[in-house]
C-alpha cells in the first residue's frame, strides 16, 4: 500500500463562477493561488449578479490536481426545468505507472423534495463510471443529500462504496474495485470551517471535506 504524497492533490470544486468573457474565473483564481492545474466544466449559463450588475456567466464544476490527467469528459445528467444543466465531470488521473483512477465530480439538484431526481442523477453517474477501465474510482462533490438520506444509501449500496468521508451534504466515496487490495481513506476531517480573522468571511457557504487516500502499489 502507498500513501499518496501530501504534494499529490485532488480538489473537487462546485459552483465555479466564470464570466462569459473569462475576466472573472474563480477556479482559475484558485489554480493560480495554489499553483495546481485546474480543469473546468462549463454549465448552467445564465445572468447572475456580479458587483451589482447582471452578468452573463457559468456556474460549473472544477477539479484541481497536480497529478497527470490522461482523459477528461462530462456527461449530462437528468434535470428539471426548475434546475437544469446538471452535469458530472469525469477525469482519469495516473497515480503511478499502469495504475489510474477515475474521479467523478458532481453537484446534484438542490430542489429539496426532488429525491427521485437526485437518485436518477446518481444512477447515471454510477452507470457511466462502471464502464471506466480505471482501476480505482472515486465520486465526490455536493450531493445536496445528507448521509442518512435515501440518495446516499443508494450510492453506498449500488456503488458499492467501500469507504467514505462526509460533512453535511458533501461526500467522498471510494467505489469498490474489481479485486483486492482496496484503497482506503486513512483519515478525514472537516476543513475551511473558520471565518477569516480580518473580515469575518468564510471561504464558502459549505465547509470542506479533507481526506487522505491510501492506494495499493
Amino acid at each position: 500500500m502507498q500513501q499518496m504524497s501530501f504534494t499529490d492533490q485532488v480538489i473537487f470544486c462546485q459552483e465555479c463562477f466564470q464570466t462569459i468573457d473569462g475576466k472573472v474565473d474563480t477556479l482559475q483564481y484558485l489554480s493560480d493561488a495554489l499553483n495546481i492545474p485546474g480543469y473546468f466544466a462549463k454549465t448552467r449559463r445564465k445572468y447572475r449578479c456580479l458587483d451589482g450588475n447582471m452578468t452573463d456567466s457559468f456556474s460549473g464544476l472544477g477539479i484541481l490536481t497536480n497529478l497527470p490527467v490522461s482523459s477528461r469528459t462530462t456527461i449530462a445528467l437528468p434535470s428539471s426545468t426548475a434546475d437544469g444543466g446538471r452535469i458530472a465531470q469525469l477525469l482519469t488521473i495516473e497515480l503511478m505507472s499502469g495504475i489510474s483512477m477515475l474521479i467523478a465530480n458532481v453537484h446534484l439538484t438542490h430542489l429539496l423534495d426532488n429525491h427521485a431526481l437526485r437518485i436518477e442523477q446518481m444512477i447515471s453517474v454510477l452507470k457511466e463510471i462502471s464502464a471506466s477501465p480505471a482501476r480505482y474510482r472515486i465520486i465526490g462533490g455536493d450531493f445536496n443529500a445528507e448521509e442518512n438520506s435515501t440518495e446516499i444509501q443508494l450510492v453506498k449500496e449500488r456503488g458499492p462504496v467501500i469507504d467514505s468521508a462526509s460533512h453535511w451534504v458533501d461526500h467522498l466515496f471510494i467505489i469498490r474495485p474489481a479485486a483486492e487490495p482496496y484503497p482506503e481513506f486513512t483519515r478525514s476531517e472537516t476543513v475551511l470551517d473558520q471565518p477569516d480573522t480580518e473580515n469575518g468571511l468564510y471561504p464558502s457557504d459549505h465547509f470542506g471535506v479533507h481526506a487522505h487516500l491510501l492506494v495499493p502499489d
